[in-house]
């Protein structure tokens, strides 16, 4: 696995915690911009795999 797609999957876990943390802190709208956020970069993580071909990512 790259370095990249490392990074993009701490990137993802980073912006759901700071969502829960939003979401603690009363302030939903924030929250859901932060799950936003991560799925992109989920969806950019799982596009890179699919056109390199291999298994950087099992769903």
């Amino acid at each position: 696995m790259s370095r990249r797609a490392r990074l993009q999957q701490f990137l993802v876990l980073a912006a759901f915690f700071y969502a829960v943390y939003w979401l603690v802190d009363d302030s939903p709208l924030i929250a859901a911009g932060w799950v936003i956020v991560g799925l992109l970069n989920l969806y950019t993580l799982r596009r890179e795999a699919e056109a390199r071909g291999d298994d950087a990512i099992d769903v």
